[in-house]
């Protein structure tokens, strides 16, 4: 699979926690853009960023100095321009509308970074999954995040300060300033002779009560096994090993539906699909799998609104369902035969073209 690009839209003012505390960060804009793209590399596949925009109120005192390093990282600021109180929410309403239109009118970008730890973008993270896009959160790594944002993005990075350098005093020179060099620290004075002597019978004598406590162990001690650490999955590593099924655009709902029961049947596709549903997966996730099985395949060209809704009519009949375990959380893939709570009402071809929801 290709590597995907990237876009990222910067929420300024929330990251200095507003104008009147303007609490800079303490790295630039440049070290900021590098950990997103290692982290969305890692985890999303993606290429380097192809758009950076950050939003803000720049005529601001005291951030001038802060929008030179933004536009020396090549990031466009967006000047907002507002009046009194509504300063956030025009740049929040600035940074959402950009958006949106990057999604819709640039399909190339499949990566969307939104930097703020505001649970205002959750909406827009909703409807860029509808979409079909991969949508990261990211913010300073000492910011409090509104945990429902957490909760929805496929993945969220705290941006890490970059460590300081080493004091000049821990720092040892080579060369003195007339070119001699200089000596090596003075060597620990050596130990007394008795010290030396009694090193080896202290080493003996720790030994023998080692092997002594060894000795007391219960086998049921010694044969407990080791705790083994969970490991992350990787979804996207996991879609990599996905072959193309169905090379080609749905260009109606009943089209989609029958690609994606194409897909389903994949053996590669089902053994994906089998540990999303053991880990509770959200539909991006899914989406990525399909994608990579059917990668011209899309909702909006089927005619068909939403990811939701298109699942939801594509999985009718399956051994898989979308289920909702609350009223602000994403829907999740599940198995029928598990009969989970909050399973979503299969969509009909009738409710598709009526626009049930």
């Amino acid at each position: 699979m290709d590597q995907r690009n990237v876009a990222v839209f910067i929420d300024a003012e929330n990251l200095f926690k507003g104008y009147g505390k303007l609490d800079i960060p303490d790295l630039t804009m440049e070290e900021m853009l590098e950990q997103l793209e290692t982290a969305v590399g890692r985890e999303a596949g993606a290429g380097q960023i192809a758009i950076s925009r950050a939003y803000a109120d720049w005529n601001a005192l005291g951030i001038e100095d802060y929008r030179r390093d933004v536009e020396r990282a090549g990031v466009k600021t967006v000047q907002v321009f507002s009046a009194g109180k509504a300063s956030k929410n025009a740049a929040d309403i600035e940074l959402v509308v950009d958006c949106l239109r990057s999604a819709a009118d640039l399909e190339q970008l499949e990566v969307f970074i939104i930097v703020s730890a505001d649970g205002d973008f959750v909406p827009l993270a909703r409807r860029l999954h509808e979409l079909d896009k991969y949508v990261v959160g990211a913010t300073l790594a000492d910011h409090p995040v509104n945990s429902l944002l957490e909760r929805e993005v496929d993945l969220y990075v705290g941006i890490k300060p970059t460590p300081p350098p080493p004091p000049a005093s821990a720092l040892q020179p080579i060369f003195s300033g007339d070119g001699q060099a200089v000596p090596p620290p003075p060597a620990a004075p050596p130990r007394q002779a008795e010290s030396r002597q009694a090193e080896p019978r202290q080493a003996e004598s720790r030994q023998a009560g080692a092997e002594a406590s060894e000795t007391k162990k219960s086998p049921s001690r010694r044969s407990e096994p080791k705790k083994q650490q969970s490991k992350k999955v990787s979804w996207h590593a996991m879609a990599q090993n996905i072959g193309v099924v169905h090379a080609g655009p749905a260009a109606s709902p009943a089209e989609y539906k029958e690609i994606v029961e194409r897909v389903l049947a994949d053996p590669d596709v089902s053994s994906f699909c089998d540990k999303l549903a053991n880990a509770g997966g959200t539909l991006p996730i899914l989406a990525m799998a399909i994608k990579a099985a059917a990668p011209e395949v899309s909702p909006s060209d089927a005619r068909v609104s939403s990811l939701s809704r298109a699942l939801r009519f594509a999985l009718a009949g399956s051994a898989y369902a979308l289920a909702r375990t609350g009223d602000d959380t994403q829907p999740v893939l599940v198995r029928r035969a598990d009969h989970p709570d909050g399973m979503l009402r299969d969509l009909s071809l009738k409710d598709i073209e009526r626009g049930v929801q």
